[in-house]
Parts: structure tokens; sequence; C-alpha cells
């Protein structure tokens, strides 16, 4: 619909998506907050009540976040839409806010807020709900060891899983690492991010691992990414195809 510019019926069945595919299909949860926002936001880039309509859905998760009827999943709907809307200081303030009514609610919250807090520059509060730091990457580590262990006998699939296995494990460290020499704590950063290293035993994969976590690295997704303003309808369909096989696998 959005290619061929029925934009109104398109942004219908955005809104139905967001409010109703969980109770369809459960699993769908992280296509719902991530592909389908992606999409929602290409097609506002032409239609501009698009935006406004996601706009109005982030701030319905606000008020069922701050009424005591969302809880944590209203506060990641509200976050995964605010970082395509690239509003993370909104996810911050209303953590803070969350925080002041809520306590307990906020701790659950608290990291699906993580990166809107450190984009804040709040190094304080970051680091009063950061995890210990040595067992949340030897947890992630062995989820990306098991992955590339068991690569050759799970069924074949042309989508990155690894790639995004790497990817998701070094954004989890570097989120740690950037909360340690926010808060000061400079020597344990310098170990965190060696041992964050150490811990992979596949020699391409750390070698991988290392370069994900140097300052500026590009996500891989981001090296051949395709403009879908410019390219033609069946690339567009094919990328579309690509990012759903991606996202099944992971």
């Amino acid at each position: 619909m959005a290619l061929e510019g029925r934009h109104e019926e398109a942004l219908r069945e955005f809104i139905w998506f967001h409010e109703h595919a969980l109770e369809e299909e459960p699993s769908l949860y992280g296509v719902r907050s991530s592909y389908a926002l992606f999409y929602w936001m290409d097609l506002a880039q032409a239609y501009p009540p698009a935006r406004a309509a996601l706009e109005a859905q982030r701030d319905r998760h606000a008020g069922a976040l701050l009424d005591g009827s969302g809880g944590r999943q209203a506060f990641s709907d509200l976050a995964a839409i605010n970082e395509r809307l690239d509003c993370a200081a909104h996810t911050y303030q209303m953590f803070c806010a969350l925080l002041a009514r809520d306590p307990d609610s906020a701790q659950t919250c608290s990291r699906r807020a993580m990166d809107a807090i450190i984009a804040a520059g709040d190094f304080a509060l970051a680091g009063r709900f950061l995890p210990d730091p040595e067992r949340l990457v030897r947890k992630a580590s062995a989820v990306l060891n098991w992955d590339v262990a068991n690569r050759r006998v799970r069924a074949f699939t042309t989508a990155p899983r690894i790639k995004a296995g790497i990817h998701n494990y070094a954004d989890e460290v570097k989120q740690v690492l950037t909360v340690l020499d926010g808060c000061g704590r400079h020597e344990e950063a310098r170990r965190i991010g060696k041992l964050a290293t150490d811990l992979i035993p596949a020699t391409t994969i750390r070698r991988a691992v290392r370069a994900a976590l140097l300052p500026g690295a590009r996500p891989w997704y981001e090296r051949n990414a395709l403009s879908l303003r410019t390219i033609g309808t069946k690339e567009k369909l094919r990328h579309r195809r690509q990012l759903a096989k991606a996202a099944r696998a992971v």
C-alpha cells in the first residue's frame, strides 16, 4: 500500500498491527517493535500524518505507564517508538517520572531505559541500575559462543545470525563500558573490555568482536544499507524479505 501511494490505508494497517498483532501472534513481539516501526517511519517520510500517528501511540503508552495500567510493556513500546523518533530525552524523562512514582516498576524497566539514561549523561543514575558488569558480560558471551558453536547444526538460513549476535554482544559490552567510564570506574572498564574479548574462543569471532568494540565502529547492517527512498520497488520488496528472514532468525 505504501509503495503504491495508498498512504492512508497503509497507516491504518500500521496502527492495527501495533495495537493488535500480539493478540493474534505473540511471537511477533520483536518484529512489532523493530521492523514494523522502521517501515512506519519510512511511510512518515512521504506522509507526515504517519509521524503524528506514531507520536500519538507513544503518548498512549506514556499515559498507561504513568497511570499504572501499562507496566514494563508500555515502557518498552514507548522506548522503541522514541528510538525511531530520535527522542531519547523523552524516554529518559518518562523513566525519571516512573522512578519517582513507582521505584519497583522503574527497576524492571531500567535495562530498557539504559541507552536513554546514557544519552542524557546521567551516569549516576545509570550506575545505580547497572547490573554486575562481569556477570553480565559472561552471560552475554555465553549466548554468543553457543550460537557460534551450534550454527552448523541449526536449520540453514541466509539471515546474518552470527553478525547479528556479534552486534548485540558488542552493544551490551559497550553500554557497560560507557557507564563504567562515565562513573569514573576506568580501571574496571579496561578489565571488562579485555574480558569481553577473552571470553570468545573462536579467533574469527573474537576479532570481529574486538573490531565492533572500537570507537565509531559501524554495525554490520549499516555497511551496505539500502536507501528505501531511492531504490526501485522490486529492490525494496527483496530488501524487506531479507529483513523478515533476519527477524525470524534472531
